[in-house]
């Protein structure tokens, strides 16, 4: 034998040595469950809250996130959503090529533009390494990142090369040199993979290399089928799987290269690349047709349906990872992520797939019965009988059109073999064996078929047809029509409605609606099963495939009972039903109606409903519902589960295809995936402040405990979110919290995970959390400390001080107190004083005003005898006594109207009227009256008016002309040489000025402040000894003026005369007509002499007014009493009556009414010595006319009488 010759065979021997050996390890996979898998990843997208539909990288911090690079941002998923980082977040560029997690939890991202870039443990912060900053990196395109055992750091670059960051950050390039096989073989590293070695391997555009610790250890040329590589994968045997453009390459631990290791496994097939091998052993390949499956046994590619494209999709891939729980993770170019769950294969599904003719041919498979040789029989809405081997998937269309095109409802296989199919008006008896097929329709005219949809059971040997619309028959083997009724009939209810049916431990037929029924064959009816409540609703029922064993050992069948929301179990002894127990849904019962019920050959319940299959351990006492996140097509499930006979694999028809699973393998975990405490966060302010959720020191796997949480005072809505780090089914996760001092006992949140607390009050607080998964399998309780800071007031310092100021409070409030008391008495002392001032004032009112009631009656007789006295013949010597009488009289009277006024202006009754006056005729009258008086003493008397003196103004004329008076009788009185002079101005706003100003002596200060005061004058006893008064006339005019709110000051300096300044604040108002003239009214002739009537009790001054009217010439007669008068004017005409209101019997008032009562219409005048202000008032209500104060004189009476007998025009 030649060299070349054994050279060539050794090479043959050493390419089967080599296949042998990969076809050793691909048999080392599981054997096969005995189903056929489906895998049915589910996809994820931006309408999931991916960034983007590209996914270029997948990475698993410590705790159990998913961080995902994409062409959009970076984003962590935790089962539930996504927190996204882009260029909003801090990042610089949001083209990611990859990411990685260090052993410190450190999340790095290689960019398209910003070069290397670091985000710290915390989740806070961002670090970059970029040309800018770091001048050792000269590419700003990262493509791969990795870290080896050493803590070392490895980052691929587009153009830059290879770079190692150590521990301190220092960095190591690395580049290929020409004629170096032991350097990179290129600039451009697509990927990096550490081994199980420990090994760095380096994936790049030339080729594919190991690092060895100091150089480069290449892969042989030709070895793989493209110098280009762009991926690089590794088993936990340390055999490592290439991916190039042209195809998937191997290289085994030993060493030896394969360039093509799947081409005698898939010859139909290219594998682009192994995308991973999960920890069951299977094969995931990156195939042109999209994802594929398989092992020694051949690849299948996985169907992937698209909710975006709204069909199926043929990814390209970017990569593939596989979670800490098994799940597995697909990364694509343009469709999203895709993941598939650990328990994937815990249910298979068959689907209808058009263009597929191996597939099943009924999409929605309403109808399962076991064939005699193991397989299984289909019908549903496609109108064929399928007939299936679950163990291999294959599918026989066994027989089709027999239906008219009709969906097919139930099928039944009975104890011959023989199979029967219903559907809406017709039957189907297919012999299995010679595949013959005869129908009965409802038209038929024997034997037809009953209408509706219809049941199939086999009961008592007979096959039983339970139609929708009250029919029933029992037909025997070869279809005839043995029995036949309707509902209503032979002990069935009439209103029955779309009874469930199934058959008893001895075989015969059972129903069930609101109640349970079943078929007497010896009295051809059906009679009720005693034993559970009249009218309960069954809605789903089945018997246990072996019977239990009751107290005194008889074996007796447990039936099981669904209801609404509930599900019972009962034992039947052949005779009646004894409730054993039932569950709900405290123990995790869906609220739906249970469609169906099958139980398995381990006594486990599996229930079919709208919300999925559920799972009930009778022992544990739990539930657990499967969904679509658990791997099955649909949740809504018409039709009890079909067992398989003899291996117990359960069939279930839904609308989106047949399910499969054997009941053994569906186990729920037992394991708690990992809880954590992803934020903790308060609102202080307007602003958010975020605590702390790891304490985990930085070589830790797991994560560590959560960190005491401080709270201010004023802290408000402390948010508290939890995580269960599991994408198993994640939706279905439940989370509840109790807060200690807060919470009487745990508080559930559902599937959200967070709890808020708006406000807590100071102190210390231990919260718990704790997590369920779909698997009703709780985590241990995950506790934070929590304390509220008091606020400051609540401090020592804060505390003693409020002692101290509440010692003083307590001290101010008892000297308060005290004070209070002190002003209590005072001001009671003050109101006893006020009250006797009060009464004081009034005995003194009412004094004065008896005073001058009795002082004016005879000082009516001094003046008016004086008065008469005068008009008779008297000498000089005479005349001058009876005038000293008349002026003694007057200052009496003055004296007495002061003290009056007085009297009225304390106790308030003073009244002033409110009506129009002439201004300029009031100062003439008071010109008039005191220039004479000017006149006598030498002085000269100047008055003037100001032209913007308004004409008319509104308050009392006669209390004004009173203090103008007073004021000019004042200056007249102390000016002994000079003149006296009245001006008066307009007031701005309103009202009218009055100045009087003299030429006298003048004040000095003291004499000021003395002037207005009562009984006071200028200079004591010695003025008024010279000048005579009683010092009330200034102190009177000064209280009148404040009355009308108006005001008198005084101007004045020894030697330079006085000015007196009264302001009088009075609205304007037009003058009364004819009040131009003057205001003095002298006496004029009458026409004649009057008839006077006089009543008067007191002669003396009815001698005096008497006498005053004779000398005027009236006729006059007196009476001293009230009945006089009256008689008197029943006998006499009079044309004027005088009357005293004080009168004796019948008082002035009294008399006035019976006048008027008795048709006296002639005027009546009020003649009367009250001071009091209600007199006036008072006589005017009782009819008089004119009302006279005593003493009067005879001009006064003259004036009356002349105003009362004018005549009217």
């Amino acid at each position: 034998m030649t060299e070349p010759a054994a050279a060539g065979r050794r090479g043959v021997w050493r390419a089967l040595a080599a296949a042998a050996a990969l076809l050793l390890a691909l048999c080392a996979l599981p054997a096969a469950a005995g189903l056929p898998e489906t895998p049915r990843p589910r996809q994820l997208t931006v309408a999931d809250g991916l960034p983007s539909n590209t996914v270029n990288r997948i990475a698993e911090d410590r705790h159990g996130y998913l961080w995902i690079a994409t062409s959009e941002g970076l984003a962590r998923y935790d089962g539930t959503g996504y927190r996204v980082w882009q260029r909003e977040q801090g990042l610089r560029d949001n083209f990611l090529w990859a990411v990685h997690v260090d052993a410190r939890n450190r999340v790095w991202v290689g960019t398209a533009q910003a070069g290397l870039a670091m985000l710290d443990p915390q989740r806070k912060r961002w670090t970059y390494f970029d040309r800018a900053n770091t001048p050792a990196l000269v590419d700003d395109c990262v493509w791969s990142i990795a870290s080896t055992p050493d803590g070392a750091l490895w980052f691929g670059t587009e153009r830059g090369g290879l770079y190692r960051m150590d521990a301190d950050g220092e960095l190591q390039r690395f580049m290929p040199r020409a004629g170096d096989p032991r350097s990179l073989p290129s600039e451009g590293v697509v990927n990096l993979a550490v081994a199980p070695d420990g090994a760095l391997w380096i994936a790049t555009l030339a080729g594919a290399a190991r690092w060895t610790g100091h150089d480069f250890e290449r892969v042989p040329a030709g070895a793989l089928k493209s110098e280009i590589v762009n991926s690089i994968a590794f088993e936990r045997d340390g055999t490592a799987w290439f991916g190039t453009p042209a195809g998937a390459g191997m290289r085994q631990p030993d060493g030896r290269y394969q360039a093509e290791p799947w081409a005698g496994f898939a010859p139909k097939l290219k594998v682009i690349d192994v995308l991973r091998r999960d920890r069951t052993g299977q094969y995931w390949f990156d195939l042109p047709q999209g994802l594929g499956v398989g092992g020694p046994d051949g690849i299948e590619v996985v169907p992937l349906f698209s909710a975006t494209s709204q069909g199926l999709v043929r990814p390209s891939w970017s990569g593939a990872y596989e979670d800490r729980e098994g799940g597995l993770w697909f990364a694509s170019n343009g469709h999203g992520l895709w993941y598939l769950p650990p328990n994937w294969r815990q249910f298979s599904v068959l689907t209808r797939r058009v263009d597929d003719p191996r597939s099943i041919a009924n999409g929605h498979v309403r109808g399962i019965a076991a064939a005699a040789d193991g397989d299984m029989w289909l019908v549903g809405s496609g109108g064929v009988l399928d007939k299936l081997d679950p163990e291999t998937g294959r599918v026989v269309h066994f027989a089709k059109d027999f239906s008219g095109g009709i969906a097919l409802d139930r099928v039944l296989a009975d104890r011959n073999g023989v199979v029967w199919v219903s559907f809406y008006g017709g039957l189907a008896r297919i012999d299995a064996t010679t595949r013959a097929v005869r129908t009965w329709h409802r038209g038929d005219g024997r034997d037809a078929s009953i209408t509706g949809t219809v049941e199939l059971v086999e009961g008592d040997g007979l096959v039983w047809l339970i139609g929708s619309d009250g029919d029933v028959q029992a037909r025997d083997d070869e279809g005839a029509v043995r029995e036949a009724l309707r509902f209503g009939e032979r002990g069935l209810p009439r209103d029955l409605s779309a009874p469930v049916t199934g058959t008893g431990p001895d075989g015969a037929l059972w129903l069930a609606g609101d109640g349970l029924w079943r078929w007497d064959r010896a009295q051809r009816r059906f009679v009720d099963v005693p034993g559970i409540g009249h009218g309960q609703t069954v809605q789903s029922f089945a018997f246990e495939p072996r019977p239990a064993v009751g107290a005194a050992g008889a074996r007796r069948a447990r039936l099981w009972i669904g209801g609404f929301g509930t599900l019972e179990a009962y034992d039947w002894d052949g005779r009646r039903l004894q409730r054993a127990f039932g569950l709900g849904a405290p123990d995790g019962l869906p609220a739906t109606e249970m469609r169906g019920i099958s139980v398995d050959a381990a006594g486990l319940v599996w229930i079919t409903s709208k919300r999925g299959l559920v799972r009930v351990d009778p022992i544990a006492r739990s539930a657990r519902v499967y969904g679509v996140k658990d791997g099955l097509p649909s949740q809504e499930f018409n039709h009890a589960p079909v067992p398989r006979p003899g291996d117990g694999r359960l069939l279930i028809g839904s609308p989106e295809g047949l399910v499969l699973f054997d009941p053994a393998v569906v186990r729920p975990s037992r394991e708690a995936p990992t809880l954590i405490v992803e934020s903790i966060e308060v609102r202080r302010g307007s602003r958010k402040v975020a605590f702390p959720t790891d304490e985990a020191d930085p070589g830790q796997t797991l994560p560590g405990k959560v960190p005491a949480v401080t709270m201010a005072d004023g802290d408000r809505d402390l948010r508290v979110v939890a995580r269960l780090l599991s994408f198993n089914n994640s939706q279905s996760n439940r989370y509840r919290f109790r807060l200690s001092r807060f919470d009487p006992g745990w508080v559930d949140v559902g599937a959200s995970g967070e709890r808020v607390f708006s406000q807590l009050s100071p102190g210390d607080y231990r919260l718990q959390v704790m997590a369920k998964t779909a698997d009703n399998v709780w985590t241990p309780p995950l506790t934070i400390m929590l304390h509220v800071d008091s606020p400051w007031w609540w401090s020592w310092w804060a505390v003693l001080g409020a002692l101290a100021v509440l010692a003083l409070v307590l001290a101010w409030i008892l000297m308060a107190h005290r004070n209070r008391l002190q002003r209590r008495l005072a001001w009671q002392r003050a109101e006893h004083e006020r009250e006797v001032a009060k009464q004081a004032s009034l005995a003194k009112t009412r004094f004065l005003a008896t005073l001058g009631h009795e002082v004016r009656t005879p000082m009516t007789g001094v003046l008016g005898m004086s008065e008469l006295l005068l008009d008779t013949p008297l000498d000089q010597k005479q005349r001058g006594y009876t005038e000293s009488i008349r002026r003694a009289g007057e200052h009496l009277l003055r004296l007495v109207n002061d003290a009056l006024d007085l009297a009225r202006i304390e106790s308030g009754k003073l009244e002033l009227a409110h009506e129009p006056f002439d201004v300029r005729a009031l100062v003439a009258q008071a010109a008039d009256l005191m220039r004479p008086l000017a006149q006598q003493r030498g002085l000269v008397f100047e008055v003037h008016v100001a032209a913007s003196v308004p004409r008319g103004l509104r308050g009392d004329a006669s209390r004004v002309c009173q203090i103008l008076l007073n004021l000019l009788g004042n200056a007249i009185k102390f000016t002994e040489v000079g003149s006296v002079k009245l001006s008066v101005e307009r007031l701005t706003p309103q009202g009218v000025r009055f100045e009087v100003s003299d030429t006298g002596p003048g004040l000095n200060e003291e004499q000021k402040q003395r002037l207005f005061r009562r009984f006071e004058q200028a200079e004591g006893a010695r003025t008024a000894a010279r000048y005579g008064g009683s010092g009330l006339g200034l102190a009177i005019s000064q209280e009148l003026a404040a009355a009308m709110d108006g005001q008198i000051a005084v101007y004045s300096e020894p030697g330079q005369g006085a000015r007196f300044v009264f302001d009088l604040p009075l609205a304007n108002a037009e003058p009364p007509a004819g009040a131009g003239g003057a205001a003095t009214h002298l006496p004029r002739p009458h026409a004649g002499p009057l008839a006077i009537l006089l009543v008067e009790d007191d002669a003396t001054v009815a001698e005096v007014i008497a006498g005053l009217l004779r000398a005027q010439g009236h006729r006059v007669t007196h009476v001293g009493h009230g009945l006089a008068a009256l008689a008197e004017t029943a006998t006499a005409r009079y044309d004027i009556a005088l009357l005293d209101l004080d009168l004796p019997g019948i008082n002035g008032l009294d008399l006035a009414r019976q006048l008027r009562a008795q048709d006296f219409a002639q005027p009546l005048v009020a003649v009367t010595a009250r001071a009091d202000a209600d007199a006036e008032p008072q006589a005017a209500a009782a009819g008089f006319d004119r009302f006279l104060r005593k003493p009067v004189t005879g001009a006064m009476l003259a004036e009356a009488l002349d105003e009362l007998t004018a005549p009217r025009g």
